[in-house]
């Protein structure tokens, strides 16, 4: 692999990233995520974690068949993170910032924790939103 996969995220992406390669087969780790994700380098991404192609599988297809970079908020395994697919000729590069976690200590915890979370999730679908463009059934023919 070049390093046209591997010097994408650097320019456009934060610290926090993964080189997948055309079979989605981790490549590369940056150190932010080395501690977590480092001992996978060689192996397919989805035989480390179950049920994740259904959710991430979506964002990096749309990078790859688009050759644009493409951001998904997901839930996983009790996280919320944002991914940024970025596609290169050799890879794609995936940048993961994790915008919140499911806290179970304690009720408390776990009831701060989802508010954190419906409070993300509510400001991402806000910001979505073109207030030039009100929602109305009568602008269709």
């Amino acid at each position: 692999m070049s390093n046209q996969a591997i010097g994408a995220p650097k320019g456009a992406a934060r610290d926090a990233y993964v080189v997948l390669d055309e079979h989605d087969r981790i490549v590369h780790v940056s150190s932010v995520l080395h501690s977590d994700l480092g001992h996978w380098t060689g192996h397919v991404l989805w035989d480390h974690l179950p049920g994740a192609r259904d959710v991430y599988g979506p964002c990096f297809e749309e990078a790859r068949s688009s050759g644009r970079s493409v951001e998904a908020v997901v839930f996983y395994a009790g996280r919320l993170k944002r991914l940024t697919a970025l596609p290169a000729a050799d890879g794609l590069a995936v940048h993961v910032e994790r915008l919140a976690e499911l806290d179970v200590t304690t009720l408390g915890t776990l009831t701060r924790s989802l508010e954190r979370i419906e409070a993300e999730l509510d400001g991402r679908a806000s910001a979505r939103r073109d207030p030039r463009a009100p929602a109305s059934l009568r602008a269709l023919p």
